[in-house]
């Protein structure tokens, strides 16, 4: 790992980096449950960036000591405001699995191990902005965690619902959804109004100006007055009551559009913009042109985060995503229009990584949360009620034209410097199978072994509930992609935009490769379904109907996560009121952590160590005549108990040892 990049290169994160810019203080001091990868898949260090090329002098504090204030405040009170963020991941979801048990890993910790990120951390982080400076530091809070949670919510982990977090908190004001414009724009209206310490305390001068900047939300005494325009939410602690009125309300923010939003949170008033804060493509854009070292900052050595390490020379083409599915927070974080880089600002930061002196060749991925939505778009105007763009069914004002993508797939492929291109963030079946000619570069070109696909369950009702399309685009885009990948030769040469594979196939620059290719090698690759157990609607019933489909389609299920109900979906909704928040029908809710694993478990049927979970399983389903099509002929006679003894037993049998 290089080591030679001079501090200078980086965000100022000590009183040294700030004598040596000549800084007496900053302007905005960033604060993250992160550590400090200069990467723009990280947050913190994406919005310095950001406000930085502003004009403004930025200071960063990454996943600073919380037993006192010492470390958070070793850079000074902020001229403007304090912006904190739980990082890339809520802090929650870092921290625990789906059981609530301990993680022991955290991909975007320099050592790659859990422990630095505290639990609920924009709350102790803002907390210790006040130990150390009082109340006249402006605090502004963003990113997943403080997002999601801008209204009363259901908490999983305390399995109770939370009054929002920019009441618990004591943050001053909360932008919700992507930051880069928003927060340069508060920026400038500070600074305007001469910053925070003359605005301490008096909030008439800037709460209106602030709300007028899309994806802000503020606090306010309960009893100030409200807009006649607002949609105005029942209090906190009727949400809190009644699993109805926590319906009601999550239904009531989906259909707000663009009406100011406010809830009484006890003595206090939440207001926020309907709609959460969304970029402009030139903001998208110039992303490609700020000066990222895609380095971990030196002070850690030769530590690497493996969530730098597995995106690094990756780019990031778009945000957001049309699919809407009920579990995801994406669309609730980034929103359902899809907004996408131009090409020529893909191939530019793909030519910065050509340069960077540690790229050997490869791009891991050229993509977004679904990477088959670049440059997709709806083709008409006005505001749209639909939730996705996707299900119940295609909508026919969707542009969905896979062309694009593909070319610039070739385009960049055929790139002196890269010699291997992939899609390792998750595709559309149902938007790729639209495109049999991107299906086949998908399987030809662009698949690392393994393609990720979400269809996430194959049962209809499941997947109605989930927001999902239906299966049957999923087993054909299977087919298909088993059809070219086996057996797959590939010809090591870049590829041209045009369909590949054809006899006479032209590579960049016109040569022709013959059909008989100096080189080839075979590859086995596979489609990576992701599957989700324990979803509300979903039962044993459902998941042995689940295993027995993928058994029968010759799927083996790797990645299988139990559902977490995570604030701001309406899965979660489901989850803590068993009601449909858009239909009011009643929904099965599986709550017992031992059913939530067997259902996981007969997802995973080929592996041993689910062998005992699954019997157990099919017995409380009244399926065990299915036992030996999962597991095998010799699956039937053995009972879940008798499994149950081998298991305690590390798989040897009770009693006389063995020859």
């Amino acid at each position: 790992m290089r080591t030679g990049w001079p501090r200078a290169a980086f965000l100022a994160t000590t009183q040294r980096d700030l004598e040596e810019r000549g800084w007496a203080e900053v302007d905005v001091l960033l604060v993250t449950g992160d550590c400090y990868a200069d990467h723009p898949s990280f947050p913190a260090p994406l919005l310095g960036r950001v406000l930085e090329r502003s004009g403004f002098r930025v200071g960063l504090i990454a996943r600073p000591d919380v037993s006192g204030p010492q470390e958070i405040s070793r850079l000074g009170k902020p001229r403007l405001f304090a912006a904190v963020t739980a990082g890339a991941l809520d802090s929650m979801v870092a921290n625990y699995t789906a059981l609530k048990r301990r993680r022991s890993d955290d991909p975007y910790s320099a050592d790659g191990l859990a422990g630095g990120r505290p639990d609920r951390a924009v709350t102790v982080y803002c907390n210790l902005l006040r130990r150390a400076f009082g109340k006249s530091v402006f605090i502004v809070t963003g990113g997943i965690e403080a997002s999601l949670r801008l209204f009363a919510h259901y908490d999983y982990w305390s399995d109770s619902v939370r009054r929002s977090l920019l009441v618990d908190s004591g943050a001053d004001v909360t932008i919700a959804g992507p930051g880069e414009d928003a927060i340069v724009q508060l920026a400038q209206l500070i600074d305007r109004l001469g910053g925070a310490q003359r605005i301490a305390g008096r909030n008439e001068l800037w709460q209106s100006a602030v709300l007028g900047i899309r994806g802000a939300a503020v606090r306010t005494p309960s009893s100030a007055s409200i807009d006649g325009a607002a949609l105005v939410l029942p209090p906190a602690q009727d949400v809190a009551g009644s699993g109805r009125v926590h319906a009601e309300a999550f239904a009531a923010v989906e259909r707000a559009g663009d009406r100011l939003v406010a809830q009484s949170q006890g003595g206090q008033m939440v207001l926020a913009c309907g709609r959460r804060a969304a970029l402009g493509q030139e903001t998208l854009d110039s992303q490609a042109t700020l000066p990222f070292t895609r380095q971990m900052h030196p002070d850690y050595g030769a530590l690497r985060a493996p969530g730098l390490e597995q995106v690094r020379f990756s780019v990031t083409t778009h945000r957001g995503c049309m699919g809407g599915c009920n579990f995801c927070a994406i669309t609730a974080l980034q929103g359902k229009a899809v907004l996408s880089r131009s090409r020529e600002s893909v191939l530019q930061e793909v030519q910065a990584i050509l340069a960077h002196p540690e790229f050997h060749g490869t791009i891991p991925d050229i993509g977004g949360p679904t990477a088959n939505m670049w440059g997709l778009r709806c083709s008409a105007s006005g505001p749209c009620s639909r939730r996705s763009c996707l299900f119940p069914e295609l909508c026919r004002n969707l542009v969905t034209n896979q062309e694009p993508y593909r070319k610039l797939l070739g385009e960049i492929s055929s790139l002196p410097g890269v010699r291997h291109l992939f899609v390792t963030t998750g595709i559309r079946t149902d938007l790729a199978m639209l495109s049999p000619e991107f299906v086949e570069d998908l399987a030809l070109r662009y698949t690392s072994g393994n393609l990720k696909v979400a269809p996430e369950h194959v049962v209809p009702e499941v997947l109605k509930l989930m927001g999902k399309p239906q299966a049957g685009d999923f087993v054909r885009f299977l087919k298909l992609h088993r059809t070219l990948s086996k057996p797959l030769l590939t010809i090591l040469a870049p590829p041209s935009t045009q369909p590949w594979p054809r006899s006479g196939y032209t590579a960049a620059g016109g040569n022709e490769i013959s059909e008989q290719p100096r080189r080839k090698r075979s590859r086995s690759q596979f489609v990576l379904p992701y599957m989700m157990a324990a979803h509300p609607g979903s039962t044993l019933e459902h998941m042995v109907d689940a295993a027995l489909t993928l058994k029968s389609l010759g799927v083996v299920v790797e990645q299988c996560q139990i559902f977490t109900p995570t604030p701001g979906t309406a899965s979660t909704v489901m989850y803590a009121t068993g009601l449909d928040p858009f239909t009011m029908e009643s929904i099965f809710v599986e709550r017992s952590e031992r059913k939530k694993r067997m259902q996981k478990s007969l997802l995973l049927y080929h592996l041993p160590a689910e062998r005992s979970n699954l019997l157990q399983a099919l017995k409380e389903a009244d399926r065990m005549e299915v036992a030996s099509e999962l597991l095998g002929s010799n699956s039937a006679s053995i009972s879940p108990e008798r499994t149950d003894e081998r298991q305690h037993g590390r798989g040897k049998p009770q009693g006389k040892k063995r020859r």
